[in-house]
This record gives C-alpha cells, sequence and structure tokens, in this order.
C-alpha cells in the first residue's frame, strides 16, 4: 500500500484557472486534499480555499520547479489550448502552439518534475485530461485532434518509462462538455445536435470529469495505468437512430 508523505494527500493541478481546472481544484478542495494550483497568473479566485495554494509556473518559460510544490502523492494537466482549423487554412505556427500547449506542457513539466524529485516515493497518480476528439474526428477541428491524439502515445509510453518508479499514468477524456466554454466555442445548433446524439440528452458536466480524475488520483490503487476513461455519456459510441 502506497503512503502518503503528508497528513492529507497532496495534489498540483495544472490549468488551475480553466474551466476543468478550477473545478478540480474545488473538488479536491472539499475532499480534504492539500491543493496546488499552478498557473501561469494568480487570481484573488485561485486559492480561495484554505486548503488551496496557488503557485505560479510556466515550465515551457524554462522556469524551474517552485520549491513550494514539495512532495506530490498526484498531478493532473488540465491546461490547454483549442481553435479552428482544416488541412486547407492550416497556420503551422498556430499548430505549433498548440502542440506545445497540449502536449509539450506535459512533457516538459513532468520531465521536470522527476527531474526535482518532486513526486512521492512509492508512486505518484498522474493524470492528463485530454479529450474524446483523440480518437475520433471532427471538422475543422484538425490540430485539436491532432494533439489530443499525441497525447495517446504519450501516456502509454510514459506509464512504461515510469512502471519501475510505482508512478502510473491515465488520461480522462471527456467530451462536450455543459461549461462557459463549450458555448463559447458551439453554436446553440452545434449544442442541440450534441445533446440529441448523447444518450440522455444531456451533456456531461465538470463534476462527471473530476469524479473521475479523483479515481484516476486514489492512493487506493497502483496497477491501473496507461487506460483512457472517457466521461461522454456514452456519446462517443452511440448511435441514436
Amino acid at each position: 500500500m502506497v503512503v502518503a508523505t503528508t497528513a492529507r494527500p497532496h495534489i498540483a493541478i495544472f490549468g488551475a484557472s480553466g474551466a476543468i481546472g478550477s473545478g478540480l481544484v474545488e473538488w479536491f478542495a472539499a475532499r480534504e486534499w492539500d491543493v496546488t494550483a499552478i498557473v501561469r497568473q494568480a487570481t484573488s479566485a485561485t486559492a480561495a480555499h484554505e486548503r488551496v495554494t496557488a503557485v505560479v509556473w510556466d515550465p515551457l518559460a524554462s522556469e524551474s520547479v517552485p520549491a513550494s510544490l514539495g512532495q506530490l502523492d498526484a498531478v493532473v494537466w488540465a491546461q490547454g489550448d483549442n481553435c479552428t482549423d482544416n488541412i486547407a487554412d492550416l497556420d503551422y505556427e498556430r499548430h505549433m502552439r498548440m502542440y506545445e500547449a497540449n502536449v509539450g506542457h506535459v512533457l516538459v513539466s513532468l520531465n521536470a518534475l522527476l527531474g526535482a524529485g518532486a513526486l512521492v516515493n512509492g508512486g505518484a497518480r498522474l493524470c492528463v485530461i485530454s479529450s474524446i476528439w483523440q480518437n475520433i474526428a471532427r471538422q475543422n477541428k484538425l490540430s485539436y485532434c491532432v494533439t489530443k491524439a499525441a497525447l495517446q502515445g504519450l501516456v502509454r509510453s510514459v506509464s512504461l518509462d515510469l512502471a519501475d518508479k510505482g508512478h502510473v499514468i491515465n488520461a480522462v477524456l471527456p467530451g462536450a462538455l455543459d461549461t462557459p466554454m463549450t458555448r463559447a466555442n458551439l453554436s446553440a445548433e452545434q449544442i442541440g445536435r450534441l445533446e440529441a446524439a448523447t444518450p440522455g440528452s444531456r451533456l456531461a458536466g465538470v463534476a462527471d470529469v473530476a469524479a473521475t480524475v479523483e479515481f484516476c488520483c486514489s492512493l487506493a490503487h497502483r496497477s491501473i495505468t496507461g487506460q483512457f476513461l472517457t466521461v461522454d455519456k456514452g456519446f462517443t459510441h452511440a448511435r441514436i437512430v
């Protein structure tokens, strides 16, 4: 059994100011985890809970691992970028910025955490927020689908690289969630089509994702690794006729 190094388990959450990231911060703080909310710019809302500490760190800017991180029982990557593009109007520089945000950020930060000895001895729980669009395609989302698909190779490769140290890594794949970002990126007609194609005719929410991430970060397991858990109420595999 893996024992946490602190009285309460300690989790770091990248992208803590986003829709999913902020929901994860609230979820874990409410369940008595010590939460380090990693952001690029601190805001008063980031550390509103007594168990939440906001840390400003941009791994892609070659910044060192903040000493305040301490030892981490779990790490979640909820940062990321999104854009609308297709092969006919590809902006390669924009595409590579998407790769850095969605893939490079995970690689560089995890490498830094390992180098700094920031992961708890005996096995940390690592969780990447990907998307159902790593496995299926959507029109005009070329760079998003490509970079999310790359996370599949990342998670599987890293699960092997870290196995000897007892660390496990998994990914959670949300579908379209009922969030302000979804409603900003999709038209009402598109949302209606998604709801109609989803069993139960309702989109999943951030709480559904958070509950799945909590399972991935549970100290009760140490043998589930290199896996992908879809949170979309069956949308990916459903054909409602």
